[in-house]
Order: C-alpha cells, then sequence, then structure tokens
C-alpha cells in the first residue's frame, strides 16, 4: 500500500488534460455532500490515529511521471490535506510541487504559487486571503478546478482549524495500479474519466485536439493550450455565471462547432448530413489556414460580440445599420447559447466574424451584410394559394454563398456589383434578384448620397431589402416614399386597400377554387408579397404621387377619385365601402382573399379553401346596414342575405331576389322595375342609386310581400 506523500516523493503526479476539472470542491448540493462526507471520514481516522484506505488509484508511468486515470479527485484533496497541514505546522513540503495539473496552465501556475505563499491560518477566511495575494491572478477565478481547491482549503480549514494533524496524514492509503501491469495504456482516457464515468464532450474534444494540433504544429498547440485556459475562457466564463453551471463547456463547444461547420463548408459542397465528428473535424483543422481562423474569431471574440449592436437593427431602419428583422440581433450570442440560427443569419455571422479577423468595423462591411442579407432573402418563392413567400434557402446553397461573400470581404461591394463581376451558379440566387441589386448599385455609384434613402426603404418590414417597385435616381421622389409607406402602411387594412385600388387593381392572383380564381388584397403583417410584386414600379409611383396630392390623406385620396370617377363597377363599391374589404369576425380566418366567380359573384374567404366559411361582401355590406341577417357558406354554394321568405343573392346584372310562398308586391315591381323571372326577381342599380343603396331602399318598404 502506498500514500500520497510516498508516491509523490517518488513520482511527479500529472492530472492529464483528459480528466475533468476538480469536482469536490464544487459548491452545489452533490458535491457539497461528498466533501463534507469525505471530510468527515478523514477527521475520524486521524482522530483516532487509525488508518484510511482509499482503493484504487491507477495509471500511466511516463518518463518518471504518475499519470493518474482514477483517483483525481481524492489525489487534489490529499494534495490540499498535506499543503494545510503541512504550511500551518511549518513542516517542508517542497515535494508537492511535484503534483501539477495539465488540465488548465492556470491550475497549474496556482498549485505551485500556493506552496510557496505565506498563509494566515488565525484567520477564517483563508480563501479570501489568498485570492487578495499579490500573486493571484484574477483571472484564474474562471477555473473552475480552482473555485474548487478554494472551496475545498475553507473547508479544511473550517474542520481541522485548531487540530495537528501532518504526520498522520500517511495513515491515508490506496493501492497503486499502473496500467502497464497489465499491457493497457492512456488510450484508455479517451473512453474513461474518474470513476468510470463517460467524459464530457468539452474534455474529451480538449485532449484530442491538443493531440491533434501537435501533430500539424508544436506552436499552435501551445498557443491553444494556454489561451483556452485563459483569454478565451473568459468570453466564455460569463454564460456560465450567468447560467449558474460556472462551465465554459457548452458554450465553447458550440461556438466551435459553428465555426467548423462554416469553415467545412467554405472548402466542401457536399451537404453535413451529421453531426461534426471528431474524424471531420481532424479533416477540417489538417489546414493551418484554417487553425488560425478559428484562433483568429477566438481571439476578437469580445469585439465580435460587441460590433453586433454597432451593425444591426432590430426591425427598423436605423441609421448606418442593418435591419436584421429579429429582435435578437447578436447572433453570436444566439450560436453560443445553442439556440436555433437559421441559415441566413450563419451566413452574416460567419462574414462578420471573418471580417474582423483582419479588419475593424467599418463601412464596408455593413454594405456587404447588407447584400448578403437581401441576396439571401430573396432565395424564395410564393406558393400558390400562400400569402407570404416560402424560403428555398438550404445547405446545399451555403458553399456557394460564402465564397461568393467572403471573397469581396473590405472590397467596395456596390463597384463590384455595378461591374457585374458576380457570379451566382449554384448559389440559389437568380438574375433577377441580382439585378435588383445591380441596379441599386448603379445608383449609388452615381450618387453617393442616394444610400441613405435606399436602405431605408430597404429597412423597411414589408420590402425587407426588395424595393425595385420603388427604385428612382431621383432623391426627392424616394424620400416621398420613405416618407409615405410606413404611414400608410400602419392604417387599416380596408383604407389601405380601398386607397391603392383607386389607381388600379393591384391585387394577386393566388390560386384556384370551385368557385373562380383567388385573389389577395393584402393584410396586416402579409403585405411583404403585395408591396413586392413583379413590375409595379409604374403602380406605386403613381400611387405615392396620388397620396403626396391628396395632402398624404388616405380618405382623401379616396374622396378625390370617387368624386370624379362615375362607373360603378366592382372598384367602385370596394373603393367606397369600407365593409367590402373589412374583417368579418364570422370568418375563421379572414386574410383579404376573395375567390372571384364574377365581378359580382365574388365571396370573401375564411381560409385558405371553400371547406371553412365564406361571404360575398356585396351582401355583408347590405345585411350590416339594414341589421339583416346574412349566411357565411361553406363549399361551392354563393352566400345570401334572409329577409323573411326571401334570399337574395348578388349576381353579375344585379340582386337576384328569390321567392317561395310569397311575392313581392306589384307596386313595387313597378317602382323598382323588377324583372320577375321563375325563380328570382331581378333589381338593378338605377342612375342615381348604386346596388347597395336600391337594395337597402327596397327591403325598407313597410309592405314588400303578399303570399301566393
Amino acid at each position: 500500500m502506498d500514500n500520497f506523500k510516498s508516491i509523490t516523493e517518488k513520482y511527479k503526479i500529472q492530472i492529464p488534460i483528459i480528466q475533468r476539472d476538480y469536482a469536490q470542491g464544487r459548491t452545489d448540493q452533490k458535491a457539497s455532500q461528498v466533501r463534507e462526507g469525505f471530510l468527515d471520514s478523514i477527521h475520524e481516522v486521524l482522530e483516532k490515529k487509525a488508518t484510511l484506505h482509499l482503493d484504487f488509484i491507477y495509471g500511466s508511468i511516463k518518463e518518471g511521471n504518475f499519470i493518474p486515470l482514477d483517483g483525481q479527485q481524492r489525489l487534489t484533496t490529499l494534495f490540499l490535506l498535506y499543503w494545510y497541514f503541512g504550511k500551518k505546522e511549518d513542516n517542508n513540503i517542497n515535494y508537492l510541487k511535484n503534483f501539477t495539473y495539465e488540465t488548465r496552465a492556470s491550475s497549474r501556475e496556482f498549485s505551485s504559487k500556493l506552496i510557496d505563499c505565506n498563509i494566515d491560518f488565525l484567520t477564517t477566511n483563508i480563501s479570501g486571503q489568498i485570492k487578495d495575494s499579490s500573486w493571484f491572478l484574477a483571472f484564474w477565478e474562471n477555473d473552475p478546478s480552482i473555485r474548487g481547491m478554494l472551496t475545498m482549503i475553507d473547508e479544511i480549514h473550517s474542520k481541522f482549524n485548531s487540530l495537528s494533524f501532518y504526520d498522520d496524514l500517511d495513515k491515508i492509503t490506496f493501492n497503486f495500479f499502473k496500467l502497464e501491469d497489465f499491457g493497457l495504456d492512456d488510450d484508455l482516457y479517451i473512453k474513461m474519466n474518474a470513476r468510470g464515468k463517460a467524459l464530457t464532450d468539452f474534455e474529451s474534444f480538449k485532449a484530442k485536439f491538443e493531440k491533434h494540433l501537435s501533430q500539424i504544429n508544436e506552436e499552435l498547440d501551445t498557443e491553444f493550450s494556454y489561451k483556452i485556459d485563459n483569454e478565451w475562457t473568459d468570453f466564455f466564463w460569463n454564460y456560465g455565471v450567468n447560467n449558474g453551471s460556472y462551465l465554459i463547456d457548452s458554450f465553447f463547444m458550440n461556438y466551435f462547432n459553428f465555426i467548423s461547420e462554416m469553415l467545412y463548408y467554405m472548402d466542401n459542397r457536399e451537404v453535413l448530413n451529421e453531426q461534426l465528428g471528431f474524424k471531420k473535424i481532424k479533416t477540417i483543422y489538417n489546414s493551418k489556414k484554417n487553425i488560425l481562423f478559428l484562433f483568429k474569431s477566438l481571439d476578437n471574440i469580445h469585439y465580435i460580440s460587441e460590433s453586433f449592436k454597432e451593425l444591426f437593427s432590430k426591425d427598423s431602419y436605423n441609421k448606418d445599420k442593418v435591419c436584421l428583422f429579429d429582435k435578437n440581433i447578436n447572433i453570436l450570442e444566439r450560436v453560443v447559447l445553442g439556440q436555433n440560427v437559421n441559415i441566413q443569419h450563419k451566413i452574416l455571422l460567419f462574414i462578420t466574424i471573418s471580417h474582423f479577423t483582419d479588419n475593424t468595423i467599418n463601412d464596408s462591411l455593413k454594405d456587404l451584410l447588407r447584400i448578403s442579407r437581401n441576396l439571401t432573402n430573396r432565395i424564395r418563392h410564393l406558393k400558390k394559394g400562400y400569402i407570404y413567400y416560402t424560403n428555398d434557402l438550404t445547405f446545399e446553397n451555403i458553399h456557394y454563398l460564402l465564397n461568393i461573400f467572403i471573397n469581396i470581404i473590405n472590397k467596395d461591394i456596390y463597384k463590384e456589383l455595378a461591374s457585374n463581376k458576380l457570379e451566382i451558379s449554384n448559389s440559389g440566387i437568380n438574375k433577377v434578384s441580382l439585378q435588383f441589386e445591380v441596379d441599386k448599385a448603379i445608383l449609388i455609384q452615381a450618387d453617393k448620397n442616394i444610400k441613405c434613402e435606399l436602405f431605408c426603404l430597404e429597412d423597411f418590414k414589408y420590402t425587407k431589402g426588395d424595393i425595385h417597385n420603388f427604385l428612382d435616381h431621383n432623391i426627392s421622389n424616394l424620400k416621398l416614399y420613405n416618407a409615405s409607406i410606413i404611414d400608410i402602411f400602419s392604417n387599416d387594412d380596408s383604407l389601405i386597400i380601398r386607397s391603392m385600388l383607386t389607381i388600379e387593381n393591384y391585387s394577386l392572383n393566388i390560386g384556384w377554387t370551385i368557385l373562380g380564381e383567388k385573389y389577395f388584397f393584402g393584410k396586416e403583417n402579409n403585405w411583404e408579397i403585395i408591396l413586392t410584386a413583379p413590375n409595379k414600379l409604374k403602380f406605386y409611383k403613381k400611387y405615392f404621387n396620388s397620396y403626396k396630392s391628396n395632402a398624404n390623406c388616405l380618405n382623401k385620396t379616396i374622396t378625390s377619385y370617387l368624386s370624379s370617377n362615375e362607373e360603378r363597377d366592382w372598384l367602385y363599391y370596394f373603393i367606397k365601402y369600407p365593409k367590402m374589404s373589412s374583417s368579418i369576425i364570422s370568418l375563421s380566418k379572414d386574410n383579404n382573399i376573395y375567390a372571384w366567380n364574377s365581378d359580382f359573384t365574388l365571396e370573401k374567404m375564411g381560409g385558405s379553401n371553400l371547406n371553412a366559411y365564406h361571404q360575398n361582401p356585396f351582401v355583408k355590406v347590405v345585411a350590416d346596414k339594414l341589421k339583416h341577417s346574412s349566411y357565411p357558406i361553406q363549399y361551392d354554394e354563393f352566400s345570401y342575405i334572409q329577409y323573411k321568405d326571401l334570399k337574395i343573392y348578388s349576381g353579375q346584372e344585379g340582386w337576384k331576389i328569390h321567392y317561395y310562398e310569397v311575392l313581392i308586391l306589384d307596386e313595387l315591381i313597378d317602382k323598382y322595375n323588377l324583372i320577375e323571372s321563375e325563380e328570382f326577381y331581378l333589381l338593378k342599380d338605377t342612375e342615381d342609386k348604386d346596388r347597395i343603396e336600391i337594395l337597402s331602399e327596397l327591403l325598407t318598404e313597410k309592405n314588400i310581400l303578399q303570399s301566393i
């Protein structure tokens, strides 16, 4: 049997990189119970001058060094006990310098300094005294092993401060087990940790990655080993503090995996169909260029994180920033925290990191991020029947997109675009989308002052960089659009729809039903496909000029149209009567979509198909006006007004008044020029009354019906 002193005098004990941090000093409930129980056992046997046997401690002997596989926690606690009683009882403990931590350089240096320091054991707070010492470096508090040792020192002092047990510590024994005696080696470290538990991903990663780096370049290995336990740790440590774990493991690995994934896509077209294994990581970092990129990204990580508040705005235009259209603009933080990050944001983050490896923040970065946002946002299509774009950006695009954008870092992107130098093959960007950016670039090259107005339009929530319908070389016109668009599209949907219809029918055909084609007129939070529809430049120019000429008032735009237009087509009714396009509460989901059988036999839909309820807007207007019953209906039937025993439908030529057990009085037939058929009377509008007014008047007649 051996004890800690005999082993330390014979070998240099090295706690290996692969081992976890010193866990017996953690402050969680489980660790506290283990620590208290272990010290109680030691206290009991030392008082009785008895022996405490700690089972097996085993590992490898290499060049006179003992590298433990199992026993790290117990050995560290024994080191601290020998240090405590040795210092307090003024014994020579220089042999303790043979106990070192290879897990972190900071742990190793702390252990060495601890042996030489002077301690006043009459004070109650030994750890506070240590941390106040001139030799103690502030960032060491980020090292979980050092924090654990300080906690254990305080616990030992609390339990043993009035006792002297140095000479009795040798009675704490264990069986010393050498792996070599049984044909085993340190490859076993990759499969096990202390007490036979699986290693954490982080512990396994550090050991394997350092071994890989040592085979590539010793200097890079040394740099990684030092920085991962020092300045790089500082950034990730804050996240460990915030979540109460005081560990950087998952946060560092989240970032490392992101960088590795993007570096893989820089060099490879094939999609990663599974998580990054270490075999793939070794392939990625066989390149010294990629290793240096990783290191530089970590060196600059504080600055990169801080840059996001200067680079991006959340959901609206902010001068000198790029709108991300997202509440959380710190994409780096989201990656570190392991939150879901879409492909576009991954690309924007990698562009940002790549820029900062050799440059500081500047306009070229902001311009590149803007163009990248615009182009990736337009890798999309509009499905039939839908009122929003479907994103088509996939991992198949990443290799090509990264190589487009990364290769023009710190260049004048608008100059590159204006000269048509971008190659977009296989990237998912189509020629039309690229041309949109070229058109803007040409305007900017001609007049740098136009940038601000273009960017403001791009950062509107319903354009998201797609402003081909608003491009104009005249800055005054762009200022008009910017001043108007936010005001206009903060109004009620019906008011916007009516004002836009004063120019022309702008609605989008989005599909078909058995009752006719489906048309979308626009909806709050879904105006994007209307504002970015193809070939609407002339329409929006007329629309905004009309808005301006009517004192920037949508109601005046409508009044002006009605006073100058005599034709009673469907546009007239939509513009005059707000309820034609107002939300119908009885419909399950009113998105301002209409099934269009004809201009007057149309149904406002309550969903994406006719299985949901739908209602004719002409019927709805009259029914609401007179407070009569009107019935939304399902499937391929038309909705109607119910008036006593009459069912009234809107027809292309006029109102179809269906009768069954009653007839309309003869005098009213003459008065309203009703055209009688076998199933219904046809009521048309007159020169002085439109169809809404004429039906409303007829249904307010005191006596209208007679029995058959």
